[in-house]
C-alpha cells in the first residue's frame, strides 16, 4: 500500500499566526521501519523457550505477583525444621497436606475460642463491624 499524496499538517502556530509544517513521512517509510524493527525481535514460542532462558528478574517479578507461592514454600521449610527427621518420612505432597490440615484446625479452634469470648463473633468480624480490616 503506497500513498502518492502526502498531506502536511500544522504542528503549532508561531508568533504572527503563520503555521510551521510537519516533516514529510510517507506510509511506506512507516511500514518499512516497522517491518525492520519486527525482524530484529526474536520471537520466542513455548517450543523454543527453555527454563534456562527465564532470568532471575523474571522469577522475582513472578514471586512478587504471586506471593502465596513463596509463603507455601516457607511453611513447608518451617515444618521440616520443626519435624526434623520425622519430615523425611513424608513426601513433599503429604507434608503439604499435613501443614494445610494443621493450619485449618488451628484457625477453626481459634475462631471457636473467639466466638466464646466475643459473644458469638470472631475478632475479624468485630473489627469489620467497627469499620476495620
Amino acid at each position: 500500500m503506497e500513498t502518492t499524496e502526502i498531506t502536511r499538517l500544522p504542528l503549532f502556530e508561531t508568533e504572527v499566526g503563520s503555521k510551521q509544517e510537519a516533516p514529510l513521512i510517507s506510509s511506506k517509510q512507516v511500514v518499512t521501519q516497522a517491518v525492520n524493527e519486527l525482524e530484529k525481535v526474536k520471537v520466542q514460542t513455548p517450543e523454543t523457550l527453555k527454563p534456562t532462558d527465564i532470568s532471575e528478574t523474571t522469577i522475582k517479578h513472578l514471586d512478587d505477583l504471586f506471593p502465596e507461592q513463596r509463603s507455601e514454600e516457607k511453611a513447608l521449610k518451617r515444618a521440616k525444621e520443626i519435624l526434623g527427621e520425622l519430615a523425611s518420612q513424608y513426601t513433599q505432597e503429604q507434608l503439604k497436606n499435613v501443614v494445610t490440615e494443621i493450619q485449618f484446625l488451628a484457625e477453626s479452634w481459634l475462631d471457636d475460642f473467639e466466638r466464646e469470648i466475643f459473644k458469638g463473633k470472631t475478632l475479624r468480624e468485630l473489627l469489620h463491624d467497627k469499620g476495620g480490616v
